[in-house]
Formats: structure tokens, sequence, C-alpha cells
């Protein structure tokens, strides 16, 4: 009966999931048609001559409208993009991008095509494209949020899952550490205690990776334990592995069995000195991004100053305020909305970076 509910549960989910995507697709579509339409009637009015001299009430209003659009749209678009891609966040950072385009591209385009009699108009289309860009960035700052939190909290079941693809079981029990200590390989519940007197890395009290000489490393010290009828203590698996991997050697104790990288205690420590740094890297990425706050903000600053005298040099008219539309990007509104998602794309990849490094290259 359990099981049979667990099977209906699971399967609702994925009926669930899959009537969501479907919806999605349909929403990107309608979204995808209204964002093109909107957008191509503001570029049109843009670079079709029309904010060259006045501008109707009634083009006024449809420029209104038409970004009203735009941004419902792009938002809408935005979120149906994320349910459809949601297993590679990569698409939303694409994302992300365009929508920080919308908010610092837009106001540049529209002051040098804009006359002093197009003034309103000009201020509309670009108030309405930072909205359509400040929407776009909020939906991808959850979805790269989800993904750094959804990462931290499956970190341990990957690390399992990697040593799983390895062909590498999971002890039964490990040694309790203190937190900010990471064991030595004898340490390890992969080392047998059987050999570990013989051990050299145990001798002189130096990891194995270390010195490339160890218990489960060297054919002669294993192939001690095999002749001293101590196999015993090892599990049938284990002996298995050593056996096959001795039968390939051609002189016993000449060379290791294998390299660090594929053995089991060393993968162990790994895993360790990862569950350590996870914690430790987020907080020291909060701290840099802290720390490089003034900096990046002093950065900003002079890129909205370069981009106001940009427009202001290729505006039309000496009258129409375009140095004033840039400088609004200057406001805590958007300046939170970029260091925000620049703050979560950098976490995001530097603990991506660490696991690569760490768990899948071993370089760490």
């Amino acid at each position: 009966m359990r099981r049979n509910a667990s099977r209906g549960a699971s399967s609702t989910a994925v009926d669930l999931t899959t009537t969501l995507v479907n919806w999605s697709v349909t929403g990107l579509k309608i979204a995808a048609l209204a964002f093109v339409v909107s957008t191509a009637y503001i570029l049109y009015g843009v670079y079709g001559g029309h904010l060259a001299g006045v501008v109707e009430p009634r083009i006024i209003g449809n420029l209104r409208l038409m970004g009203q659009v735009m941004a419902l749209s792009a938002a809408l678009g935005t979120i149906c993009l994320v349910v459809i891609t949601y297993a590679e966040v990569a698409y939303a950072v694409v994302a992300g991008l365009v929508g920080l385009g919308f908010i610092f591209g837009f106001p540049l385009m529209v002051a040098g095509q804009v006359s002093n009699e197009a003034a309103r108009a000009g201020e509309i289309i670009s108030s309405w494209a930072s909205t359509t860009g400040e929407l776009i960035v909020i939906v991808v700052g959850v979805r790269v949020l989800i993904e750094i939190v959804v990462f931290v909290r499956d970190a341990p079941q990957r690390a399992n899952k990697m040593a799983e693809d390895e062909g590498i079981e999971r002890p039964r029990s490990t040694t309790r550490r203190p937190w900010y200590r990471l064991s030595h390989c004898w340490e390890m519940p992969f080392c047998h205690e059987a050999i570990r007197e013989m051990c050299p890395a145990y001798k002189k009290r130096k990891d194995c990776w270390r010195i490339k000489q160890g218990c489960n490393c060297d054919p002669y010290l294993i192939e001690s334990l095999l002749r001293r009828g101590s196999a015993a203590d090892i599990s049938g698996r284990d002996e298995t592995y050593m056996r096959s991997d001795l039968a390939d050697q051609r002189r016993a104790g000449t060379e290791r069995t294998r390299e660090c990288r594929n053995c089991p205690i060393f993968n162990e420590h790994q895993r360790e000195k990862f569950h350590l740094l996870n914690p430790i890297l987020i907080a020291a990425a909060v701290v840099g991004l802290i720390a490089a706050y003034p900096g990046v903000r002093r950065l900003y600053v002079g890129f909205i100053h370069v981009m106001a005298s940009l427009a202001e040099r290729f505006a039309f008219g000496t009258q129409v305020p375009v140095r004033d539309w840039i400088q609004r990007l200057d406001s805590p509104a958007v300046w939170g909305f970029f260091y925000v998602i620049v703050g979560l794309l950098v976490m995001s990849y530097v603990l991506k970076a660490v696991e690569w490094a760490v768990l899948v290259r071993k370089v760490l």
C-alpha cells in the first residue's frame, strides 16, 4: 500500500511538472510575440525619425501602452523561460544580461534620436525600458538565488554520487573530527588497521597522497597483508579490487596500484575538504562582495557619467534633458538590482568552481 501510494504521489508530481512546463511553453510563445511586437513598435518610433519633431498625444499614449506591454510580456516570458529551462541556470543568466541591456542601453539609444519637442516621448520610452529590464533582473535574481540554495543543500548528496560513480562505497562509519580539522589518511575508514603499522605514511605521520606511498596504493604492503591472512578484515569487494590491481603489477612494491585521484582514502579526504570549504567560501564571498561594494559603486557611477556624456553629445537638440535620463540609472533601486544580480552570479560560480576543483579535478 505504501509503495503504491508513493508511486501515485510521484506520478502526480511528474504530471504537475509536465503540465506546468507545457503551460510555460504556451505562455512563452504568447509573451515572446507581445514582446517582439511592442519592442519593434518602440524601436520603429525611435529609429523611424518619429522622435525628431513634435509627437502627437496619440503617439505618446501608444508608446506608453507599448511600454507597459513590453514590461509585462518580458516578466511573463522570463518566468516561463526559467520554468522551461530550470535544469540549466545559464539560460536565466542570458536573460539577465538582456535585462541589463534594456536598463542601460535603451536610454542611450533614445538620446541619440530624440529632439527637443519629443522629450516627453523619450522619457516614457526610457522609463518603461528600465522597468522592463528591472523586472527581468528580478526574476533572474530569484532563480539564481534558488540555484545557490539548492547547490549548497545538495552538496553532500553530489559528493556521495561522485563517489558511487567512481565505484567507491561509502564507509559504514567515519571518524569524528572537529569541524575545523581534516582527517589524516590513517584516520580514514578505508585505511586498514592490520597494515597501518607497516605503512610508511603512518610511520612518517604524513598523508599518503603527500609522499605518494601508503597501504592502499603500495602493492608490497597489500601483498604482505594477504600473505599474513589478514584479508578477513577486508570486505570481499575491497579484496577483489586490491587483487585485481596487484595482478597487473610486474614487480610488487615498485609502483603504486592506482593514482591518488582514484583512491577511496584520498576521495574521502576531498569530500571532507569540500564540506569544510563550502560554508567558509559562502562567508568569504559575502565578505568579498561587501568589501568590493565601494569600488564597484565608483565604477558604476563612472559608467553612468560616461553614458550621460555620450547621450548628451549625440542628442539632436541641446535642450533635451538626456543627461538627466541617464543619471536616473544612478538610483538606489537600479544600483541595488545591478549589484544583487552580480553578487548572486559571483557566488554561484565561485561555489561551482570550488566543487569542480575539489571533487572533479581534485587540484585543491
